[in-house]
């Protein structure tokens, strides 16, 4: 007598449906799963989730079926144990005899469960999520990816999927990934500025170096210089973490107008005021300084000139710089400098000095 065909999964397309758009029926209701039990589920995604389901009685089916394979993952811990006592119960049985037959066992539990009608459909689901690559490849398979690179002269603001945008400012390199439960961005170099559109359910990271900054909806600016990152909050709150050492410390809280320096090197930080006015001003063409130390100013300048321009001594790092400077024209501030602070600029081949007057 033929078993009976496993339902679930395991049954044709419906008429007019690729393979591939069934996987991401079973995508969605997989997310919608997880959003459920995870931390800040409200009554606009119940509503949302509803008329997903409502769209199409496939939905339901395929919601229902991941619905049971949760279930049967619950109940396999207790059908085991029962399984194991009925065992050792049996007559005529001696220690030795249970410890050698335990894999049997093992294998009558699978071949007993298989045989549960009631049990059907849910196998049928695990095994196609087993089949393709499982849940570990679904949570961190990207949907989205983006890479940026702009160059002396070239700043780009983009839109992203989820209504987020970024603004990239020069010199910089950005990769954004777009995962089901998260939305990570890697800024390997330079400066961008992000409006981060909330969700709770999909946390919203920017790695720089050994630093990550976690937020859920909010406008704020980094810069990822060499020998320092700056971090500065214009709306909302952000987490940042200045280092991946734990005995460094936990993640730092930041509300607006606060930002945060951090030495990549060691993961020392030191909080910071952040004017409104200042963070990420650069989208408008200038800079305002505000006691910006003259190590770091050098390689701003250096960023927006293409060329390279650096110290004579590492004694004038620290001396603080404060003005306006013109993002088209950074030379022309350069030539200004001795007028800010006492140094001296000259040029040297196809960069700057800056040195004791």
């Amino acid at each position: 007598m033929n078993e009976p065909r496993p339902t679930g999964l395991y049954k044709p397309c419906p008429p007019g449906m690729t393979a591939d758009q069934l996987v991401d029926l079973h995508e969605t209701a997989a997310d919608w799963i997880s959003r459920q039990r995870a931390d800040g589920w409200t009554e606009d995604d119940e509503q949302a989730l509803a008329a997903w389901l409502d769209a199409s009685p496939l939905h339901r089916d395929i919601y229902a079926s991941m619905g049971r394979t949760r279930q049967l993952f619950a109940q396999l811990p207790q059908f085991r144990a029962d399984a194991a006592r009925a065992a050792s119960a049996a007559p005529g049985k001696s220690a030795a005899a249970a410890v050698t037959s335990r894999p049997a066992r093992t294998l009558g539990f699978w071949h007993a469960l298989a045989r549960r009608p009631a049990f059907m459909p849910a196998l049928a689901v695990l095994a196609c999520v087993l089949l393709g690559g499982g849940w570990f490849a679904w949570d961190n398979t990207p949907r989205y990816q983006l890479s940026l690179v702009t160059g002396t002269h070239d700043t780009r603001t983009v839109d992203l999927p989820d209504g987020s945008r970024i603004a990239v400012n020069v010199g910089s390199q950005v990769e954004v990934r777009y995962y089901p439960r998260r939305r990570e961005v890697v800024l390997a170099q330079g400066e961008a500025f992000f409006n981060v559109a909330a969700s709770t359910s999909r946390p919203f990271t920017v790695d720089a170096g050994p630093s990550r900054i976690t937020v859920v909806g909010t406008a704020f600016n980094v810069r990822a210089a060499p020998h320092r990152l700056v971090v500065t909050v214009l709306e909302g709150r952000v987490e940042v973490l200045p280092g991946r050492d734990p005995a460094r410390g936990g993640p730092l809280l930041l509300r607006a107008n606060a930002g945060l320096a951090v030495d990549p090197a060691t993961g020392r930080h030191q909080v910071l005021a952040a004017a409104p006015e200042t963070v990420g001003d650069w989208r408008s063409g200038h800079v305002r300084l505000l006691r910006m130390p003259l190590g770091e100013l050098v390689q701003e300048l250096a960023r927006y000139l293409g060329q390279p321009v650096v110290l004579a001594s590492q004694e004038l790092a620290s001396l603080p710089v404060s003005g306006f400077l013109a993002t088209a024209t950074p030379a022309r501030f350069l030539e200004l400098l001795p007028d800010l602070v006492p140094v001296r600029v000259q040029r040297d081949g196809e960069g700057w000095i800056v040195g004791k007057r």
